[in-house]
């Protein structure tokens, strides 16, 4: 069912765009949704509902029921972020499922499930840049939840996913196309991966975008103004317009921290101002105590509940000395690294279990603060059998 005519929701929206009236659309076509704001989440739901027809109910494993389905057809993606006056609001966007005719065949490359827990409104932002059809970045520090905040919108969406891993090496021929030889003498242009989600439609993330070099980023600028289009130059000139349901995204890590992130470039101005971005920050201690209680409900009780508190406090000073550039700390105890290290500390303890999940592999000076700056100073743990 397409969401009804709703007046009441015409407030400003963060990115720098503006919400129309809620408008009925047909659920065939990705920008077929709507952008709702109220005073509250559950004025929000009610309004979600009346348009759509449908009840709002939880998506499991998304934080603070940030994703809601409606029905088969449509997702609600809600967060609460503060107006001009600091004044808290509800916000959401109603996004329709994808359906079978739209994925033509491609079920493969939907996203499985996935547990993720969204502690800055990520899914909210990907599906207001998915409405809006802006390309959108996600740049942080690695393990932060970038790249499966758009598998899980992809997943929620059921929309298909083209990932393309970028590094030093790659060329336009990797992500545009190359003309191979099919026998007898003969060539054939086959598309890149990036071609084929512009061609047939899709979530297109590119991964690691600053570590690819500007021939790359020059290809791809046509698909970032107004023609949305490439171009094949070794396909005749082809322009190949972007297809309706194709969005853009993509992750990077700072290049401020080049000893961490070895090969990292600075975007150029001209390339960064194609993107809206949002940077992914550390997850606060009560989000990472619930995403590790969620993932290991068995550090609910003693004696394990000491060992999780103390070790977020080991993730929060090391995180102090990674952004204090003066100590020169490089390295990233990401949230992803905290479940690891949680996973195998149930079996060995903690401090087996991160030399386990990240201990051994650090330089020994990186070792050396670790066991004597924080280890030393955050916890009552015998670490002599840390080297």
């Amino acid at each position: 069912m397409a969401p009804r005519e709703d007046k009441a929701f015409e407030r400003a929206l963060p990115m720098g765009h503006v919400a129309g009236t809620a408008r009925r659309a047909p659920s065939t076509r990705a920008g077929d949704g709507i952008s709702l704001s109220a005073a509250t989440l559950d004025e929000l739901l009610a309004a979600a509902e009346a348009a759509t027809g449908s009840a709002a109910e939880p998506r499991a494993g998304t934080s603070f029921s940030s994703a809601y389905a409606l029905g088969e057809g449509w997702r609600l993606f809600t967060a609460v972020l503060p107006d001009e006056l600091g004044v808290p609001q509800a916000r959401g966007v109603v996004l329709p499922r994808w359906t079978r005719e739209m994925l033509d065949g491609r079920e493969d490359l939907v996203p499985g499930g996935t547990f993720y827990r969204d502690h800055q409104y990520l899914l909210y932002r990907c599906a207001l840049a998915y409405l809006r059809d802006v390309p959108l970045a996600l740049h942080g520090h690695t393990g932060l939840g970038k790249t499966e905040a758009v598998r899980c919108f992809a997943a929620l969406l059921g929309a298909p996913l083209y990932r393309m891993n970028l590094h030093g090496l790659s060329t336009t021929d990797d992500v545009v196309g190359k003309l191979l030889p099919v026998g007898h003498g003969k060539v054939d242009f086959q598309d890149g991966l990036v071609t084929t989600a512009v061609r047939h439609g899709g979530i297109l993330l590119l991964e690691e975008m600053n570590a690819t070099g500007q021939e790359v980023w020059f290809a791809l600028h046509g698909l970032l103004d107004g023609s949305r289009a490439l171009v094949l130059v070794e396909k005749d000139n082809e322009v190949v317009r972007q297809h309706p349901d194709c969005r853009l995204f993509s992750t990077f890590n700072p290049a401020e921290y080049s000893s961490l992130y070895p090969g990292t470039k600075e975007l150029s101005a001209a390339y960064l101002r194609r993107w809206v971005s949002v940077r992914v920050e550390f997850p606060d201690t009560d989000a990472e105590r619930r995403i590790l209680l969620e993932r290991f409900p068995d550090y609910r009780a003693e004696p394990l509940r000491t060992t999780l508190e103390t070790m977020l406090d080991v993730s929060r000073m090391a995180r102090r000395l990674l952004l204090d550039r003066a100590r020169a700390f490089d390295f990233v105890l990401s949230t992803g690294l905290l479940v690891t290290w949680a996973q195998f500390s149930r079996d060995v303890g903690p401090v087996e279990g991160a030399r386990m999940a990240f201990y051994d592999i650090l330089d020994r000076r990186t070792k050396s603060i670790f066991r004597d700056q924080i280890f030393a100073y955050v916890t009552d743990w015998d670490t002599e059998s840390l080297d």
